[in-house]
C-alpha cells in the first residue's frame, strides 16, 4: 500500500510577516516568467499556501499585482529619490546616480520593470493602470528638477524627465542583450547628457 505523502508543515508567520513572505514569492515568479504568470493560484502553489490564505492578503488579482509592482519598484524609487537629493544643483549626476541604481539591478528585477515601464507584454486592464501610476510615480520625482532646464514650464519638465527615463532604458536594453557593453552605455548616456545640458553649464557643475 502505497503511503499518502504528507504535506510539510508551514511555519508560522505573522499578518505582517506573511504578506512579506507573499510578496517576495510573488516577485520572485514576475522576475523569473513575467507579469502574466502571477495569479492568485500561481502565488499559493509557488509559496506552498492555500489560495484562501492568498486573498485574506489580498482580495483580488488587481491589488496583488499593484502590491507586487510597488515591492519590486520600491528600491529603485529610494534609490533615485536619494540621487536627486544628494546632487540636487547638479542635473548630470544626479541623472547618472540614479541611473546606475537602475543599471546595476538583477536582470529579472531589470525586466520585470522595464515591461511596467515601457507597457510591453503586460496584457491586462489591471497592470496598465499600474503602469501609469509608476510613471506618475516617476515623474513627481523628476519634473521638478528637469523644468528649470524648460524655464519653469511644468509639462515641458515631465516630458524631458519621461523622454530621459525611456532613452536609459533603451540603452539597458542594449547592455543587457549584449550588444554594447556597460562602459560604452554609460559613456553614451553621458554624450545624451551634455547635449541636452548644454544651455545649462551650471546644471552640469554645479
Amino acid at each position: 500500500m502505497i503511503k499518502e505523502k504528507t504535506r510539510e508543515k508551514r511555519p508560522y508567520l505573522g499578518k505582517d510577516e506573511r504578506r512579506k513572505s507573499l510578496l517576495k514569492t510573488a516577485a520572485e515568479l514576475v522576475e523569473s516568467q513575467g507579469w502574466s504568470v502571477l495569479t492568485m493560484s500561481a502565488l499559493a502553489d509557488k509559496a506552498g499556501v492555500s489560495r484562501q490564505l492568498v486573498y485574506q492578503h489580498f482580495p483580488n488579482l488587481e491589488s496583488l499585482l499593484a502590491a507586487t509592482a510597488m515591492n519590486i519598484y520600491m528600491a529603485t524609487a529610494e534609490g533615485t529619490g536619494k540621487a536627486i537629493a544628494e546632487h540636487a544643483g547638479n542635473i548630470k549626476m544626479a541623472i547618472r546616480t540614479a541611473a546606475l541604481v537602475s543599471l546595476d539591478l538583477p536582470r529579472g528585477r531589470g525586466d520585470a520593470l522595464w515591461q511596467l515601464i515601457s507597457g510591453t507584454t503586460l496584457g491586462s486592464p489591471e497592470l496598465e493602470t499600474i503602469r501609469i501610476g509608476i510613471r506618475d510615480t516617476i515623474l513627481q520625482l523628476w519634473a521638478p528638477m528637469l523644468k528649470q532646464l524648460r524655464d519653469g514650464d511644468e509639462k515641458q519638465g515631465r516630458t524631458l524627465a519621461w523622454m530621459l527615463v525611456m532613452a536609459f532604458w533603451g540603452v539597458r536594453q542594449m547592455i543587457r542583450d549584449g550588444l554594447i557593453t556597460r562602459d560604452e552605455g554609460l559613456i553614451e548616456m553621458d554624450r545624451v547628457l551634455d547635449r541636452i545640458l548644454l544651455k545649462s553649464p551650471q546644471a552640469i557643475t554645479a
